[in-house]
């Protein structure tokens, strides 16, 4: 079978290697000149894990000692909420984060290079299978849309879908060039939030939010340590500060030849640090169940897209009363019991081939 994809992240990279390790010919365009350069970091759950393992890439993930490594939920006061381990608060035993460059890296090198085709930019695509690479048209078997929410496929094929939503969150994230053996987790505040995370090749990432509009990082140096000194140290030319969007999952993901996954199809608030793990989950999913399998996950879809929003407010609930009732709730919480449940979102099994 002839696949093409449209868009190399990780839901195209996962989708070109899946589909190869099952004999297919397989060509990705992405209208980039090269591989991406930009983001963070990719924080591994269970279920991100499991999918590279499919994918042959589980071997370069270093997991420990970073999986035991004590991890806090606090408040801009320092108040500990909640205390477990980075890998308790995922949801399992193994975790790691790992620069969004380098695992994109080492999905590419999974796939010859005739693979991938860059400086490729999709300007059409029928549910016959035809896609317009710049004037020319190419004809497959199937066709995957995995160019984001902004993308072609959703754009062309799914209008009824309708534009990405603004969240009013304005995001950063930068990655620190030094080790910490302490204050990892988040720190909710009433209408920002912030993240700190080891990454496995020893350095340190930072993410954060806030829905404060024309607030300067630079604010929040007095919120508890390392954070004041995660932020002095940040370089102003390498923090992304991203808006963050949410689009809601089409009815069907399927529309004749052509089919949505990854951010094309659900572009999710942050909050689980999910979008790459789900895009992996669709791309195999996809290539052992079918199209068939893939509109069935739906409800997974749906199921995370929602529990992004309402985990969201509970992280930067906006009202001063809300945030004391979250912390209240916290504290009585046992950590365990938070633990499942914040690391539910990631229990996902690799669905049976469909014969």
């Amino acid at each position: 079978m002839r696949v093409g994809i449209v868009g190399g992240g990780f839901a195209g990279l996962a989708a070109a290697i899946a589909f190869r390790q099952g004999g297919h010919d397989v060509s990705i365009f992405e209208r980039s000149a090269g591989p991406s350069v930009t983001g963070g970091a990719i924080s591994l759950a269970p279920n991100a894990l499991t999918c590279l393992s499919a994918l042959g890439v589980r071997a370069r993930v270093v997991t420990e000692p970073w999986s035991r490594m004590p991890a806090t939920v606090r408040t801009p006061e320092g108040r500990v909420l909640v205390r477990r381990t980075l890998a308790q608060l995922t949801g399992g035993d193994h975790y790691a984060a790992v620069p969004r460059t380098q695992l994109l890296t080492w999905l590419a090198e999974k796939l010859p290079p005739d693979c991938l085709h860059y400086s490729s930019a999709v300007t059409g695509i029928h549910t016959d299978g035809v896609l317009v690479v710049g004037e020319a048209e190419q004809r497959f078997d199937l066709v995957i849309g995995a160019d984001g929410t902004r993308g072609v496929a959703r754009k062309l094929l799914w209008p009824d879908a309708g534009p990405p939503t603004v969240t009013g969150i304005k995001g950063w994230a930068w990655i620190v060039d030094r080790e910490l053996d302490t204050g990892f987790g988040p720190i909710w505040g009433c209408t920002t939030d912030f993240g700190i995370l080891p990454l496995a090749d020893g350095r340190t990432y930072v993410y954060g939010g806030t829905q404060d509009p024309g607030t300067d990082l630079r604010a929040y140096r007095h919120w508890p340590a390392p954070l004041p000194t995660l932020i002095d140290a940040a370089d102003p030319d390498r923090i992304a500060t991203p808006e963050i969007f949410e689009a809601r999952p089409p009815h069907h993901l399927v529309r004749g030849k052509v089919v949505l996954i990854g951010d094309a199809a659900h572009t999710m608030r942050p909050t689980f640090g999910q979008g790459a793990a789900l895009a992996m989950e669709d791309a195999l999913t996809l290539v052992k169940c079918g199209t068939e399998g893939l509109e069935k996950r739906r409800l997974r879809i749906l199921a995370l897209y929602t529990a992004s929003k309402a985990g969201s407010f509970f992280a930067t609930p906006r009202l001063r009363v809300a945030e004391k009732a979250r912390n209240l709730t916290l504290r009585l919480t046992p950590d365990p019991l938070f633990g499942l449940m914040a690391g539910s979102v990631s229990y996902w099994r690799p669905p049976a081939r469909i014969a």
